[in-house]
């Protein structure tokens, strides 16, 4: 049983790899249905195995579970900031809580077609016009 998995697990990898170099300019859209479905089954597996590093270099341990660190830690750091800013800077607990939380949660079949990038840990969005820093501010009294 062990080795028929492992041999399924190697089978979508391997398609997905070689697919990926034959088919790189084709659109998902038109794809063939055993294509699509070894990417698939390539994303399923990238999710769950480190095979997630192909796709997303900052994530060894499996996609899933790297993006649960990433949101575990935000938490953590969040918690850590908001105590020792006294609840002044809510901005940045915000910052910290959208780098965690954001971005994709799970690999794609297009992710593993390289139709597209995944982003584990994005970067924050620009602020507003208004909403620019000006330099040191000194917390409320």
């Amino acid at each position: 049983m062990r080795s028929g998995i492992r041999t399924v697990m190697a089978a979508a990898v391997a398609a997905s790899l070689a697919g990926g170099v034959t088919a790189a300019n084709v659109p998902w859209e038109e794809r063939s249905a055993v294509e699509r479905v070894w990417y698939t089954a390539g994303a399923v597996v990238a999710n769950l195995t480190p095979v997630s590093a192909l796709y997303a270099p900052r994530c060894l341990p499996g996609y899933l579970l790297c993006k649960l660190s990433f949101a575990g830690a935000s938490v953590l750091a969040a918690a850590d900031q908001l105590v020792f800013s006294g609840g002044g800077d809510l901005a940045q607990t915000r910052a910290i809580l959208y780098r965690g939380f954001a971005g994709d949660w799970v690999l794609t079949p297009r992710h593993v077609a390289r139709e597209a990038t995944p982003e584990p840990l994005p970067e924050l969005p620009h602020p507003a016009a208004g909403g620019e820093h000006h330099g040191f501010e000194p917390p409320p009294i």
